[in-house]
């Protein structure tokens, strides 16, 4: 019976979607709200972005993101590599060949996550 399965072909739409979730995951990775304003945000210009190069199963993605303060870019860039590698491959069986992540902006944590000041 495994000869008359037929085959499921992911649109880079969804892989786009799957990869920017995914990435958004990966502690230290800003959350889009934080790292542009409203403006980028409606053109479709936040953080994380994501290019694809795709041939068949095969795929090479690079990714661009911002990272709050004071997180280790070497570290959040090697998370979202391996978080994607993994997680495209179970949620669309998508082989990434290669991973490029760039941090393209450190910015400070949500104004929830600062701690408030107080008056003595």
């Amino acid at each position: 019976m495994a000869d008359t399965r037929g085959t499921l072909t992911i649109a880079d739409r969804a892989l786009t979607r799957i990869a920017r979730q995914v990435t958004l995951e990966v502690p230290g990775v800003a959350a889009e709200e934080e790292s542009v304003g409203t403006v980028e945000r409606t053109l479709g210009r936040g953080y994380p972005r994501v290019r694809w190069q795709r041939a068949g199963t095969r795929a090479r993605v690079e990714v661009e993101v911002a990272i709050t303060w004071p997180a280790s870019a070497a570290r959040v860039t090697t998370e979202v590599q391996d978080t994607l590698r993994r997680e495209l491959d179970r949620l669309a069986g998508q082989e990434l060949a290669h991973v490029s992540v760039a941090v393209r902006e450190v910015v400070r944590p949500a104004a929830s996550a600062r701690p408030v000041a107080r008056v003595r």
